[in-house]
């Protein structure tokens, strides 16, 4: 998930290598080659950089937390979150709980409240 904010342009595994290090993660090509074939929304380009997959549900529920969270340290799923959403969009609340999690900025304390992820 570290690298999904920097491939909204493809890199390198050396790029992916540097941006590793800034994280403090001590990872060499083959350790960050095998952490983006793991994620199931990274994928190597035919030139053979790294990118990731848009996901336009993933992106409208991550912009629902956000719009739901913008002046309050946590929201409730249901209804903040889920008034944020498209009417003819169904999405269930662990749905909404995993793509928050997966981005690494949230948690949920309890099963219909999401928050940022304390440091």
């Amino acid at each position: 998930m570290i690298f999904h904010k920097y491939l909204s342009s493809p890199k390198t595994t050396e790029q992916l290598v540097n941006i590793a290090k800034e994280y403090d993660l001590d990872w060499n090509n083959s350790q960050v080659e095998l952490y983006s074939l793991l994620d199931p929304f990274i994928f190597k380009k035919e030139s053979g950089q790294w990118a990731v997959k848009v996901d336009d549900r993933r992106h409208t529920i991550l912009d629902a937390i956000e719009k739901a969270l913008e002046k309050r340290p946590m929201t409730k799923i249901d209804p903040n979150v889920i008034e944020q959403l498209p009417s003819d969009m169904i999405v269930s609340h662990n749905e909404i709980i995993e793509i928050a999690i997966s981005t690494g900025r949230y948690e949920s304390p309890r099963e219909n409240i999401i928050r940022l992820k304390r440091r």
